[in-house]
């Protein structure tokens, strides 16, 4: 398993994805942290051939398409 993937982080909120920058800014990862607001568009980027992220965080609540539904769909 490639440790140094992409993280990929879906949360519509923008203060919750300004707190988890600064986590992750302070654990000192290495891998490059990918944020998207929507997850329809973290859907059409996760199913690109090339992408392979080594851990998706999504949030549950989201208009269009919810956590668990993305989930089903991954």
């Amino acid at each position: 398993m490639k440790m140094h993937r992409d993280i990929l982080v879906i949360e519509d909120d923008e203060d919750d994805r300004d707190i988890l920058r600064e986590i992750f800014r302070d654990l000192g990862y290495k891998n490059k942290i990918v944020f998207f607001s929507d997850s329809t568009e973290a859907l059409d980027y996760i199913r690109k051939p090339e992408i392979e992220p080594f851990i998706i965080i999504s949030d549950i609540n989201m208009p269009k398409l919810g956590g668990f539904e993305l989930r089903n769909i991954i």
